[in-house]
Parts: C-alpha cells; structure tokens; sequence
C-alpha cells in the first residue's frame, strides 16, 4: 500500500556559490523561503511525419533549462547572496557586520562572465518530501521587494541552467532576524547622483522595489541539453506604492512626466541606515511619474492614489542602489 506524501513543511531550500559555472556545489548556506516553484522547463521535440496518421508521431528530447521564483522573508544573513547572483558590482566593507553595496553593472554583462566585475553563479538545492532536486548555473534575472503584512518580503525569480542529482545535505538554521512593521522608512527627494534625502515621508501604504533584468536562457549546438549560459536584456526599475491623496501635486507630476527619487529604508528596530544596524536600503534614484491612478472605491474607502515610478538611468551615476548590512560574510572578497 502506498504512503502519503510528506507535506511542504518537510522541505528546505540550500545555496552555494558556484567555483565553476554550472558545476555544482552543495549548500552551505540553507535560506528559510516561504514557497520555491524551481523546475525543470524542457522544449520537446514531436515529430509530425506525414504517416498516414493525424497525431504527433514521435518525440525527442529538446533543450532545457531551469526557471521558477523563490519567496522569502527578508532576512539580512541570506540576501546578499541572491544579489551577488544577478547583474550588479558589489562593494564589500566592514568586518562584521559587513556593509554590501550593490549598483547596476552597466556594461551588458551576462552570466558568461563577461565585464569588469563577473557576476556569481548560484547552485540552489530543493530538498521535496525527502527527494533532492539540485540547479546549476542560477542566477537571478528579477527581483521584487514589497513590504506585505509590515514585513519586508523578496520574490526572486531564478534562471539556472541545468539540473544535478545529487545526495540529501543536512541543513543547519540560523535564528531568523526578519524586518518587521517598525522597521521602515520611506523617503522622497529630488532625482539626483546622490539624492538629498530628508525626513522620512509618510502616507504610503505598502510599498514594491522592482528590478527585471528580463533574463532568457540560451542553448547552442553543444552535446548538452541545458542552457549554454543566460542572457539578461533590459532593466526595468519600477517603484509602487499608494498614497493618501490629499491634493494634486503628485498627480499634476504625473501628468507633466516629472522625475523624483524614491528610498525604502528597512532596518531593524527602524534606526536610518548607517552600515553598523543589520538592514537594507533601496534607493531608486531617477524615476518618472508614471501613473497616478485616484479611485473611489466605495462610500467609505479612504481616497488614494495608486503611484508607480518607471527607473530612468542617472547620467553620472546609478540608477538604483541596493545596499545590506549583514552579519555573515558570505566568503567573497572585492
């Protein structure tokens, strides 16, 4: 008779940077995530043959690759290694707690190592009912950020390269240090290289940090299924909130395409981001007004207005900055 399956509860989800890319490493570090929806994403081939039928005849196996999304509380112990893992330079300082700062790496690199600055490689681990599932080659082609309930939450959404079975870790946990409701500030200045920022604003009800590398894996004629190696295109930056309306200003900036910068401050126990309290801090610093959208939802609905900022490039500086403040190390030196 067969049993039952295990409930998600017994699942856990470990990283390693890679030496080599797409050769995996086991986990070191084990990442609490709220849900993973990796898999194993393949192109097959059916073959249509004028046969006398009028079904696919046959199949064979196509290229691959690995895509899903990782949600997770954030947590400042594991973020740094999701954002080694995309298109950024990084500044590493500090020896503990240890200051990252993370900037859009402008030269089009890719994760064939390409540029000044090479980004890392990711081999991510899901353990599933007790089944190993192993991804070589992950990177992170997008990221979300939005404060959800009062805790700063991260959607990161993977592109790897191929899959690898490998043997069941033993995973070892640190006690959550997550970024709850008082932990936040949002601040509003004048788009700049380094944006004049004030007192912190009020009025904002939740708030999204969106980055979108539109990353794409690509396969070539090797003796390999999965992907060759993933490409990232464009930056879409974007900023969301809502906002109690009381005037026009914000909506008159809209509707003459006005620029303004935008900082999510998250720390905890709310103190500013110095680089010495655990936190993060993510500053769009060029956006347009993009929409203002003002409804009135119903006879007792507070009016707001449903903001979204579109990240322009900063000449002369960056366009967004994300920087950490950790207590681990994650073991690169810049």
């Amino acid at each position: 008779m067969a049993t039952a399956a295990g409930i998600g509860a017994t699942g856990f989800v470990g990283v390693a940077f890679e030496t080599v890319k797409g050769t995996y490493v086991a986990p070191y570090a084990h990442v609490p995530v709220l849900s993973e929806s990796l898999k194993y994403t393949e192109d097959k081939y059916y073959s249509q043959q004028l046969r006398q039928q009028v079904i696919d005849s046959q199949v064979t196996p196509g290229y691959y690759h690995i895509a899903g999304d990782l949600e997770m509380e954030v947590d400042v112990h594991f973020l740094p290694y999701f954002l080694y893992a995309s298109r950024h330079t990084c500044t590493k300082a500090g020896g503990g707690p240890y200051t990252y700062n993370f900037t859009p790496l402008t030269d089009g690199a890719s994760s064939t190592n390409a540029g000044t600055v090479l980004p890392k490689t990711l081999s991510i681990t899901c353990v599933r009912n007790g089944e190993v599932f192993g991804y070589t080659g992950c990177t992170v082609g997008q990221y979300s950020f939005t404060v959800d309930g009062g805790v700063l939450k991260l959607t990161a959404s993977i592109i790897g390269e191929a899959e690898a079975e490998q043997s069941l870790p033993t995973p070892s946990w640190l006690e959550a240090d997550l970024l709850g409701a008082d932990s936040h500030n949002v601040f509003v200045a004048a788009a700049a290289i380094s944006p004049s920022w004030g007192a912190a604003a009020d009025g904002f009800n939740g708030f999204t940090f969106m980055v979108n590398h539109n990353a794409e894996p690509q396969n070539r004629i090797v003796a390999n299924r999965g992907a060759s190696f993933v490409k990232f295109g464009k930056t879409d930056l974007e900023v969301d909130s809502e906002l109690d309306f009381l005037d026009r200003v914000d909506y008159d900036k809209m509707v003459n395409s006005a620029k303004a910068a935008f900082k999510l401050e998250s720390t905890v126990g709310g103190a500013a981001y110095n680089g010495t309290v655990p936190g993060v801090s993510l500053a769009a610093n060029n956006c347009a007004y993009d929409t203002y959208d003002i409804n009135v939802g119903s006879i007792d609905a507070i009016i707001m207005g449903g903001f979204k900022g579109h990240g322009l490039a900063q000449v002369g500086g960056n366009a967004y900055e994300i920087k950490v403040c950790s207590p681990t190390n994650v073991g690169i030196t810049t």
